[in-house]
């Protein structure tokens, strides 16, 4: 027995001895130690595990929900207690225990070989400056660079690490001529960021130091002199919550340089708690545009005229000077700034995969005076980008990132190729100079990055991202697949260039499918290491993302959120059958956060059709999801079990109540953070030991791991990177088995 063992047995003797007074399940038969004929014994005490999970359901509660009584057997779970915490640490050693027994030797250095492989973030263009994070070899953050004109600066402008072993650069955004950055850091994952300023020439970090900018935005003036930023409340302030900080009430404030941030004025606070509003300011500094996103399907526009002269004008609307409503009370998305005197607006109102549309800012609130300048294409509209005379296009076709250029006036005017069939991670361009940067990856393709100006009008290489894997040993390939009611899903795949037909390979297949999010064949570092071992990557584009626009977004969300299970597992059961690439016994899949909610739902609903998942940071739960900040954010996406028209479609799904006794379940790993700001740790206590309680076994392939000073996954650290896949791929191919 290892040493972690042993610990691991004397923390859940200690739990048993807790339990002695405690309800035992049902009596479970066991194979005794000395029977060598394979005969059965009869247990008459819980296991260790079974125990355990005992204690914890003596919170067990039944709600009553709309006339519907609704079970809920690990309540306990799912608040800080003395009894949660021994639980989580049992739980916790118990894996480690497991999958130090099971991994490979060389999986740890090999993973950080290939996961040491450079990063190249998104970049951003200001002036003649180009800013972008990078990281290389065993750095543990990515820091900060700028690219003044052709010369790359040597040092970083920001590195995360000099404020904390811990700390993660957030966010950044440039001042107008790059002469400016702010930014946000945040520690141990949990995305609470402080907004700092620094001067990018002399590297000072300015005294304006803004609190609660967790996922902040930032919009300077082309003046230099000051900015619009959202937060979250202060203490005093309305809608802040001590016990959930940082989590409603997101508002928009003006900030001067240099001036007392306690003093910032308000402009713009939101009808709802769960809005998020965003700026954006024309190059005059006259037209303020206030974005107001009300979930992933519908948004406002808000035009606040500043004046017409420099001097005097106004940086928050008043009595004298409102704010002007542009579109508001409408069931699409929206997003508009204003170039040269116009107000340009990407909707996909009236136009599912989006087009973008004109008015003259003044007149904006008469619908009549739109003008239409780039229709509705067959790829839908990913990011759009004005420079100078020129509207530059991202959009997606046939699941790949593509490249439009037209005039002012809508009229078409090339393309830009890109090296090839991926994705565009970074799209930001200089509205004045007519230059943008472009971040282009592939499955078989490291990130690279590009400028391209309206004069040039060629890609023109910047950095790339150097490495000895042989990508020539590997292929990407592509295929549709039927869902249950004949949509067509596409799969992408990355495998060995020779790998046989024959139902013999190992497969690791992933998804997401919600929150309009678009998963394209960008790099993944990995998945090289799956790969290189004979397995086949595999990831499924479901309806719920924004691949296809907006309809494929709403065929997937809210009361038809199980169309995006049944395509999962039609893709699931294809790789499994006729493909003749695998068999139910050699797949995995895995998946996090919503996609964590998509592996728990597959287990539970077709549990046959794999051999072994693992869940990160996922929604279990349902019908009590929106009770944890700052969950309620979702309610546009997946509804609410307050709601009596929709409590039916979360129950029917819901992982957590899906769970029945006797069924032979995959394996099982499910992972969480203690510092998660996003999904509550709860969602994975209470359906692990419901899982394991389900199986009646007394040492079920059920496991649970809590990450500690982790959050949902942005700024993690390398290391910790390759600790959770040597925890991913240990655990799989303990299940599918290892390379032949």
């Amino acid at each position: 027995m290892t040493p972690a063992m042993t610990a691991l047995r004397l923390t859940l003797l200690w739990l048993a001895a807790l339990l002695s007074s405690c309800g035992s399940p049902a009596p479970v038969r066991e194979a005794s130690e000395g029977d060598t004929t394979g005969g059965e014994v009869q247990r008459t005490e819980p296991s260790e595990l079974q125990a355990l999970n005992a204690r914890a359901r003596q919170g067990a509660v039944t709600d009553t929900l709309h006339g519907v009584e609704i079970p809920d057997p690990y309540r306990g779970l799912e608040t800080e207690s003395e009894g949660t915490r021994a639980w989580i640490d049992a739980q916790t050693a118990r894996t480690n225990a497991r999958l130090s027994e099971w991994g490979d030797p060389g999986a740890a250095a090999r993973l950080d070989t290939l996961l040491s492989i450079g990063t190249i973030g998104e970049p951003q263009v200001a002036g003649e400056r180009l800013f972008y994070t990078k990281r290389e070899g065993d750095r543990e953050q990515p820091a900060l660079y700028v690219r003044d004109g052709e010369r790359l600066r040597d040092a970083p402008l920001i590195d995360p690490l000099t404020y904390g072993e811990r700390a993660a650069l957030d966010w950044y955004y440039p001042s107008p001529s790059g002469r400016y950055i702010a930014f946000g850091i945040s520690s141990d994952g949990d995305e609470r960021s402080t907004l700092r300023v620094l001067d990018v020439d002399s590297g000072a970090i300015l005294s304006d130091v803004i609190e609660h900018a967790k996922w902040s935005a930032v919009t300077w003036l082309h003046a230099e002199d000051g900015f619009y930023y959202r937060r979250y409340p202060r203490e005093g302030e309305p809608g802040y919550d001590a016990e959930a900080p940082d989590t409603y009430h997101m508002r928009l404030f003006f900030h001067r340089l240099g001036s007392d941030p306690a003093e910032d004025s308000l402009a713009f606070a939101p009808g709802e708690s769960t809005d998020f509003p965003s700026a954006a300011i024309s190059e005059d500094d006259r037209w303020l545009v206030i974005n107001n996103f009300r979930g992933w399907s519908r948004s406002e526009i808000f035009l606040f005229d500043r004046g017409r002269a420099r001097r005097g004008r106004a940086n928050v609307p008043s009595e004298e000077r409102p704010l002007s409503a542009v579109v508001t009370d409408q069931d699409h998305l929206y997003s508009a700034g204003v170039h040269h005197g116009r107000l340009y607006v990407t909707t996909n109102d009236g136009a599912p995969r989006y087009r973008i549309l004109a008015v003259d800012p003044a007149r904006a609130a008469d619908r009549a005076r739109w003008q239409e300048l780039v229709p509705e294409g067959a790829g839908a509209i990913e990011g759009v980008e004005i420079l100078r005379d020129r509207i530059v296009v991202h959009s997606i076709d046939d699941i790949a990132s593509r490249v439009r250029i037209y005039r002012l006036d809508g009229q078409p005017d090339g393309e830009i190729e890109l090296p090839g069939r991926g994705e565009i991670f970074g799209f930001d361009g200089d509205a004045e100079t007519g230059r943008m940067a472009i971040g282009f990856s592939s499955f078989v393709h490291p990130p690279q990055l590009f400028t391209w100006t309206t004069r040039q009008r060629t890609l023109a290489p910047v950095d790339q991202v150097e490495t000895d894997f042989d990508f020539a040993s590997v292929a990407l390939s592509q295929a549709r697949v039927r869902s249950a009611d004949g949509t067509e899903i596409n799969v992408y795949y990355v495998h060995p260039r020779e790998m046989p037909r024959d139902g013999s390979n190992r497969v690791l297949l992933t998804g997401y499918g919600g929150f309009n999010v678009s998963l394209l064949p960008g790099f993944q570092r990995n998945a090289l290491y799956w790969v290189e071992r004979g397995g086949v990557y595999a990831v499924a584009n479901l309806r719920g993302g924004g691949e296809h626009g907006e309809e494929w977004h709403r065929a997937g969300n809210l009361a038809n959120k199980e169309r995006v299970f049944e395509d999962f597992e039609a893709v699931i059961r294809w790789l499994g059958g006729e493909s003749n690439i695998s068999r139910p016994e050699r797949i995995a899949i895995t998946g996090g956060s919503n996609g964590g909610l998509l592996m728990g739902a597959m287990i539970t609903r077709a549990p046959d059709a794999f051999r072994a998942t693992v869940s990160n940071v996922g929604l279990y739960d349902m019908v009590r999801y929106h009770r944890f900040p700052p969950a309620e954010l979702w309610i546009t996406e997946y509804g609410s079990a307050d709601d009596a028209a929709q409590l039916p479609w979360l129950h029917a799904y819901s992982p957590y109540h899906r769970v029945r006794d006797g069924v032979s379940y995959p394996a099982i790993l499910i992972t969480t953070a203690d510092h998660d700001t996003r999904v509550h740790w709860a969602h994975s206590t209470k359906f692990a030991a419901r899982l394991q309680e389900a199986t009646g076994e007394p040492d079920p392939s059920v496991y649970f791991h809590m990450e500690q000073q982790q959050g949902h996954g942005a700024g993690m650290r390398r290391s910790d990177s390759v600790a959770r896949y040597v925890r991913l791929f240990s655990f799989i191919e303990r299940f599918v088995g290892g390379p032949s």
